[in-house]
């Protein structure tokens, strides 16, 4: 059944999509460029309402119909509302980080428990202060997606990688699954059908609608999966690792520069290596669209080897042998730390 599930969320994304874009048209919900875009033409966006509309209602076919359940699709209909809302007219920072907020809240009080914090066979429990984290976590990563989603297909190759790497731990470790497996596979198929608009040159942009949906919800699959002891969550930190190094380190240069933190900018490290390699195209007699094309496509490619050569086999370490979790976690992130450093990742041009 999961393998017609997962043709049909790709489908019927894909549809969906084309008919968002002609939705975007019509109403002129389009992107123009302007001295921080990556993209040269005027493009629709607001795309990725198609993963929304598509898996939420999947999740149906594969849990029980629970408090869990209700709390996870709850939540992300309240998270990709506001980035819909925000796609059409401008809404003050204050009241998105409150939806946010309330919907980190109700997803975790809807859990029947969340996951301890583990180094180095030390456990904290997860109590007053667990909650504090993981409400803290799920706000972070729903607004470093929104953060990361800059060029073409990015945000979309991320959620792809992720979700079938956690998958085939998964698969792997044979850990009670509890549906969480299905809803990794529905969830990669459904960004998959998207990606087919989205992937460079890209015909219609993601949009806040479903960028930081997509945060929130690997977040919240990966605190679920943890309290029920499928997956550790230093694993999908890992898993992880090149949205939150990037957006983090990006995040704490602006602020200790003087740099106001929640303007808008071009200055993430996957940025400054885009423009590198537009200009290297360029160099080489691309026109500029082309070039940027190219750029784009590349550093997607790039980024699929550095989560699937680097990442997946740390964060597969991590999940069979728990004890050395959080070291992984430390290897994983040197590395990608440095190269934020090196393309000078919080750094205005």
């Amino acid at each position: 059944m999961i393998i017609w599930l997962c043709l049909a969320a790709f489908l019927l994304s894909c549809f969906f999509t084309h008919l968002i874009r002609r939705y975007a048209l019509a109403k002129s919900l389009v992107d123009t460029p302007n001295a921080r875009s990556s993209h040269a033409i005027p493009t629709p966006r607001g795309g990725g309402l198609s993963v929304v509309l598509v898996f939420l209602p999947s999740l149906l076919f594969i849990f029980e119909l629970n408090l869990a359940t209700i709390g996870l699709i709850a939540s992300g209909l309240w998270v990709a509302a506001v980035g819909f809302w925000d796609d059409h007219q401008h809404i003050p920072a204050r009241w998105r980080l409150l939806v946010h907020l309330l919907s980190a809240l109700i997803a975790l009080f809807s859990l029947s428990a969340i996951p301890n914090i583990s180094f180095f066979g030390f456990t904290i429990e997860a109590g007053f202060v667990g909650y504090v984290f993981y409400t803290l976590t799920l706000i972070w990563l729903l607004n470093l997606y929104n953060f990361m989603d800059g060029i073409d297909g990015i945000a979309s190759v991320e959620a792809i990688n992720t979700a079938l790497s956690a998958a085939l731990l998964l698969f792997w470790c044979g850990a009670p699954q509890n549906g969480f497996l299905s809803a990794l596979l529905l969830l990669a198929a459904a960004v998959t059908g998207f990606l087919v608009w989205n992937w460079p040159h890209a015909k219609i942009f993601m949009g806040d609608a479903c960028s930081g949906f997509l945060g929130f919800i690997l977040g919240l699959l990966a605190i679920m999966t943890s309290a029920t002891g499928a997956i550790n969550f230093w694993s999908w930190l890992i898993l992880l690792a090149v949205f939150i190094t990037d957006a983090t380190f990006t995040l704490i240069n602006r602020i200790l520069k003087g740099e106001i933190w929640y303007e808008a900018h071009s200055s993430h490290a996957y940025q400054h290596y885009a423009r590198r390699l537009i200009r290297h195209f360029q160099q080489q007699g691309f026109e500029h669209r082309d070039a940027r094309t190219k750029s784009h496509r590349r550093l997607n490619f790039q980024m699929m080897l550095i989560n699937v050569f680097w990442l997946l086999p740390l964060a597969t370490i991590a999940t069979f042998y728990p004890y050395w979790a959080f070291l992984a976690v430390v290897i994983a992130y040197l590395p990608l730390i440095f190269i934020a450093h090196a393309l000078k990742a919080g750094v205005s041009e």
